[in-house]
């Protein structure tokens, strides 16, 4: 999100509907699916070259939100901006805002700027393009393949080449992967409808193409084998299963998903899911009779299609300047958000913790309160989004009234303000951006009912605190709401936790592996045992090793381990694009209070073993009791593990946190304390060192 600041919605862009008749000579055309560029009348708009283009893209792709002038500079020029940069935005957008003519306003609005369009007279490709797609995956859900065949050939026709084209760097690395996924989403969905139309011989060769192009995409693969199959070429889908097999396992070292195993097992018996939903239900069920009749489709498998992603109403038209009567409920009630993020494709371990919360997430009816809140915990950079993503994919199809995803924030310097949340939420339930309430605790009545008696999984990511969570908990039995926080967030009521440790070290060496790629692991086992023990189980130290490992495919995997392994270097090798382990934990740091960022950094000058409040208490000039209060409280905030031994606890700091917090040592108290515990008291913590 750009900024918390919001107008109501702008845009009629890309809507279907078409402009009043007679207007269509004054039709402004704005494109991004491909070339980003504008038509008035049919006429090019000369908008100049890539930065005017990217001003453009920004803001539209903001859907009515402000972007910041610091977003908008690091879209323009990345990490190295001119001194100018403030007056070169202004003259962007003022370029910007004259090119596109009369009744388009870009506006000037702290902190940066956001685009106006008038109610008519203007079009979107990428609105058209997505309201056109989610249509169409109704229709497909609904058992509609004709209408959706049709609704997601047109959607798919408004793309004109790579989406983006033509801007900055900074912004097509930003979006332009989030737009092409979409684009193959809706590709799958309408394959999905030509196979349930009968239509698989012909998709073959398109299905063979679209797979030369994207090897990894196990969709097509999917499709690709239920099509040979409906075709009578049961050998050729078993063989193009077996392709997908050997391609996953030599670019990734992967099996093939659980899906398409699934989908393997019911090509050998002929299984009756193969036939296309019409046929299906006059089959007689056995291999033999769901041969014969095989000829239109579904995907392979028994999977429904994916619920559709809409447009978020903030990119819907505006009201007329006199508001209209609210909609029928019933018209409202058809919007399913289906917000998540993928999980990650390279996930490794945590099956227990995912099965935990799956089987919690999915437990019986009614639930009790304290299974509808739960919080996935840990230090920095312990892979708790990922977790929350997996087991949330894992359960979504339990939540038929949707599924959203919501960045709170909470780890950087802005977090989301509930209010601002809640308008987010409402919106993305079907609440006109008009008639959402400006009060906080408005929104809240809002949108507890709009969520009463419904099924709905809402994923709150990076909660900073308990305040700025309550206001966004639904309070109906059959919604579900899944927390990531570094904070435990012990103050909410009846709320489960999951507190994510570093990986085991089998886990980290196959998630390296994955990463960096097997070959190279495992032809200097040594060093890749030295790479795993340096990132000591934590997913994103390791993520950022696998990631410089690959991209110096002429180095021996045995160089990175050295440098890697020194600890005066360890930090600053885990830095990679933009990810950075010490950016990453001096973000956590800043929102410790200023006791608890002098216990951690005196702490690691303490050695590497845990160390019990005695031996702390001494160099912090503090009494025993509050220098375990104040360990304690480190611990809570998962900086440091609490080690249980007979007769009492001690504390200690995950390897890479003692090396940042030693270096935040040295550059805020100047020196090393010189009072420090002796040998003896070092020996006496190593006497337990389990937790």
């Amino acid at each position: 999100m750009e900024s918390a600041t919001e107008t109501p919605a702008v845009s009629p862009a890309g809507s279907a509907t078409e402009t009043p008749a007679g207007s269509a000579a004054g039709t402004l055309r704005l494109s991004l699916l491909g070339p980003v560029d504008a038509h008035r009348g049919g006429t090019p708009v000369k908008l100049g070259g890539p930065k005017p283009r990217t001003v453009l893209a920004a803001l539209l792709l903001a859907r009515g939100r402000v972007v910041s002038d610091t977003r908008l500079t690091a879209l323009l020029w990345g990490d190295h901006p001119p001194a100018t940069c403030p007056a070169q935005l202004h003259t962007y957008a003022s370029r910007v805002r004259h090119l596109l003519g009369p009744g388009v306003a870009v506006e000037r609005r702290r902190p940066g700027y956001l685009i106006r369009l008038p109610e008519q007279g203007v079009r979107i490709d990428l609105l058209e393009f997505q309201e056109r797609a989610a249509r169409g995956a109704e229709a497909l859900t609904a058992g509609d393949p004709a209408t959706a065949a049709g609704e997601l050939r047109r959607a798919l026709a408004v793309w004109r080449g790579v989406a983006l084209g033509g801007v900055c760097d900074p912004l097509a690395d930003a979006e332009r992967d989030r737009l092409e996924e979409e684009r193959l989403v809706t590709l799958e969905r309408r394959i999905d409808a030509d196979l349930e139309l009968g239509r698989h011989t012909a998709l073959i060769p398109e299905l063979i193409a679209l797979i030369a192009a994207d090897p990894l995409r196990e969709g097509l693969r999917g499709q690709l084998m239920t099509a040979l199959y409906r075709a009578g070429r049961q050998a050729d889908a078993l063989a193009a299963y077996r392709a997908a097999r050997a391609t996953l396992a030599a670019e990734l070292g992967l099996e093939p998903s659980a899906e398409l195993r699934r989908l393997q097992q019911a090509l050998l018996t002929g299984h009756p899911s193969l036939l296309p939903r019409t046929a299906r239900r006059t089959a007689g069920g056995t291999g033999s009779s769901a041969r014969a009749q095989a000829g239109g489709s579904a995907r392979a498998g028994t999977k429904a299609p994916p619920t559709p992603k809409l447009v978020p109403p903030t990119a819907r038209p505006t009201p007329h300047p006199s508001p209209p009567p609210e909609p029928p409920q019933a018209a409202t009630d058809t919007l399913r958000p289906a917000e998540l993020p993928p999980a990650p494709a390279d996930f490794t371990g945590r099956d227990q913790e995912v099965i935990r919360l799956g089987t919690a997430l999915t437990g019986g009816r009614p639930r009790r309160p304290g299974q509808a809140v739960h919080v996935v915990t840990g230090m920095p950079g312990i892979g708790k989004t990922a977790v929350a993503l997996q087991a949330a994919h894992r359960v979504k199809r339990s939540y038929p009234d949707g599924q959203i995803h919501l960045d709170l924030r909470g780890s950087g310097p802005g977090p989301l303000d509930p209010a601002d949340a809640l308008g987010e939420l409402l919106r993305l339930v079907g609440v006109p951006a008009h008639r959402v309430p400006t009060a906080l605790d408005d929104r809240a009545r809002a949108w507890r009912t709009r969520t009463a008696d419904s099924r709905l999984l809402l994923v709150l990511d990076d909660a900073a605190d308990e305040r700025r969570v309550r206001p966004l908990l639904p309070v109906t039995d059959g919604c579900a709401v899944l927390i990531t926080s570094r904070s435990g967030l012990y103050a909410l009521e009846g709320v489960s936790r999951t507190v994510l440790a570093p990986l085991p070290p089998r886990d980290a060496r196959t998630l390296l592996g994955r990463l960096a790629g097997p070959s190279r692991t495992d032809s200097e086992p040594a060093a890749a045992a030295a790479v795993v023990d340096a990132c000591a189980g934590l997913p994103l130290a390791l993520r950022i090793a696998g990631a410089k490992i690959s991209a110096r495919p002429h180095w021996p995997l045995s160089r990175y381990a050295d440098r890697l392994t020194d600890p005066g270097r360890t930090l600053a090798e885990l830095v990679v694009a933009d990810l950075s382990l010490r950016d990453r934990l001096t973000e956590a740091y800043g929102r410790l209070g200023p006791a608890a960022r002098r216990v951690l950094r005196f702490q690691s000058a303490l050695g590497p073993h845990p160390v019990d409040p005695g031996t702390a208490a001494g160099p912090l000039g503090l009494g025993v009791e509050e220098a375990d209060e104040l360990l304690a409280d480190l611990a809570a905030a998962h900086w440091a593990e609490v080690v249980r031994r007979p007769g009492g606890h001690a504390y200690r700091l995950h390897p890479l946190v003692r090396l940042f917090a030693h270096g935040m040592l040295a550059a805020e108290e100047g020196t090393v304390p010189s009072v420090l515990p002796v040998r003896a008291s070092w020996e006496r913590t190593r006497t337990d060192d389990t937790a």
